[in-house]
């Protein structure tokens, strides 16, 4: 009440505090000499303004409301660790993975921040995208479809990451809209509250009659909008395939050095020698991704991928000079599949399975040099930087078109919100478009390394040395139906090695495959 009564009284209002158990405020006409002057009514709405620069929220500050924090749960061997039931949060649907080992520095938004709390913009674009590195589980899924999304979308629109880094740009197209109301508002004529009309007060001017007003008819806009449909559409469409075939990639890296740790299992003999070459290929291996992650993320993330590197040479997985020679290293990442390749090289192996082994290697080099195509070659710049010059003029020019169809509302001022929510789509659209662009600084690549990768490695390692993991109980002999005519694995199979505790491997021999379709 205090801070609009003010502001309500140049134009003939009293606004009072309400009575009752309601307490709703009154605001009643009192008499005055003379109709509110345009100057007046900019003041009135100058708060409209001002409220469009004011800081904005730093992303997912409104997680740290004073609600109790969610319990650290410690997924395998990884050290990740995930907030879950984030209802109680009562904010965004999921938040990053952190590093345990590795936590972020900005843990309190209120505390630690400082001026990066109140940073809007690119500043506040950059800081957000570790809140849209989501891994969707079973619990996440059954919510994004819910029935529900659109009330809750719609509730948090002002809160999304979108708006909250378009501040700027859609403060300015307000302000622009204001100023088009009011300044045809000085030169047309204006309504009162209680609908009558006031003549200009710059009527008598001769530059007023010439101009009349300042407008735009909405047939250009009509024409230009088609094209830059296009132009935005084009851009999200191009900037999600860059997308999702940096998610692809990253599925092949997975799969890839799976497949490398478990044809090691395989193929890899069983002494000494082998297990711990077999260690040193693992290590690398889950290294390997970790290289990889580090090269997209940037400099920013040397420090975390040198102690994980570190952690291995504490393992006697690694030595220290291999750690000093990798960070020195052009290519992180080709650097460690060298390391893989030098490890397979020193192992005794036929030379069909090391062969069978360095095609995995191959394909993890081949996606490597992929993502390094995409991380490095943009959007054509001349197509992104078009499209934002005409999305810009055509948005600045917006409020001018609109101006004369609102002529049914007061004063025209149905522009204002028509103009914002028009430019809060529009620009939203070339702002997704933008931020996945580049899709490595988004996607969890935290949780592929950790989780995906190097958990299940240490669980294929362990696993194959447990001699009880897969000891599982085998039909007895006598049980087999051999076809007739079928050799007898006793008699006819001598050159067949079978070795006790690990899968039954056959050599092949001349002959061997005909006489057993000859059986059949």
């Amino acid at each position: 009440v205090d801070l609009l009564r003010p502001h309500l009284r140049p134009l003939g209002f009293v606004l009072e505090p309400g009575r009752g158990t309601g307490r709703v405020p009154q605001c009643t006409p009192f008499a005055r000499s003379g109709p509110p002057s345009p100057w007046m009514v900019l003041a009135t709405f100058s708060p409209i303004i001002l409220l469009t620069l004011l800081p904005g929220q730093a992303p997912g500050a409104f997680l740290h409301t004073g609600t109790p924090q969610v319990p650290v749960a410690r997924v395998g061997p990884s050290s990740i660790r995930m907030e879950k039931d984030l209802d109680k949060l009562g904010g965004i649907l999921h938040k990053p993975f952190v590093d345990v080992k590795n936590p972020s520095r900005f843990t309190d938004p209120g505390a630690e921040l400082g001026d990066w709390y109140r940073k809007r913009g690119s500043a506040y674009a950059e800081e957000s995208r570790q809140y849209r590195r989501t891994v969707y589980m079973h619990d996440e899924w059954v919510k994004h479809r819910s029935s529900e999304r659109f009330i809750k979308n719609l509730r948090t629109s002002f809160r999304s990451g979108v708006s909250q880094a378009l501040r700027m740009e859609l403060g300015v197209v307000l302000f622009i809209s204001v100023l088009c109301v009011l300044v045809n508002m000085c030169l047309t004529g204006y309504h009162d509250f209680s609908g009558n009309l006031h003549k200009s007060p710059f009527q008598a001017s001769p530059l007023v009659r010439l101009i009349k007003k300042i407008a735009l008819p909405v047939f250009p806009f009509t024409i230009a909008m088609p094209a830059l449909s296009l132009l935005l559409v084009f851009r999200v469409n191009t900037a999600y395939a860059r997308w999702n075939e940096a998610r692809t990639l990253w599925g092949g890296v997975v799969n890839n050095c799976r497949n490398v740790v478990r044809q090691a299992n395989v193929f890899f003999p069983e002494n000494k020698k082998s297990e711990a070459l077999k260690d040193v290929l693992a290590a690398n291996t889950a290294a390997f991704a970790k290289a990889l992650r580090n090269f997209l993320r940037g400099p920013t993330d040397d420090a975390a991928f040198r102690s994980e590197l570190q952690e291995l040479v504490s393992a006697g997985l690694m030595s220290q000079g291999q750690v000093d020679a990798c960070m020195a290293a052009q290519n992180r990442p080709v650097f460690m599949l060298n390391a893989v390749s030098t490890a397979l090289r020193k192992a005794d192996l036929h030379p069909i399975e090391r062969s069978r082994i360095d095609q995995s290697v191959t394909a993890l080099l081949e996606m490597t040099g992929a993502c390094e195509r995409i991380f490095k070659s943009p959007v054509p710049l001349v197509y992104t930087r078009h499209t934002s010059r005409f999305l810009a003029a055509f948005l600045l020019c917006l409020p001018f078109g609109i101006w004369p169809v609102m002529g049914d509302s007061w004063n025209h001022w149905a522009t204002i919100p028509a103009t914002t929510m028009i430019a809060f789509f529009l620009l939203g659209i070339e702002e997704i478009g933008i931020q996945i662009e580049e899709p490595f600084s988004i996607l969890p690549l935290e949780a592929l390394c950790n989780g995906a990768i190097a958990a299940t490695i240490d669980e294929l390692v362990s696993a194959k040395r447990d001699p009880t993991a897969y000891n599982f109980p085998l039909k007895a002999e006598s049980d087999l139906q051999l076809p007739m005519g079928a050799p007898s694995p006793v008699q006819d199979m001598s050159g067949v090695v079978v070795s006790t505790g690990r899968e039954q491997q056959m050599l092949e021999k001349p002959g061997l495959l005909s006489r057993l379709r000859g059986g059949k």
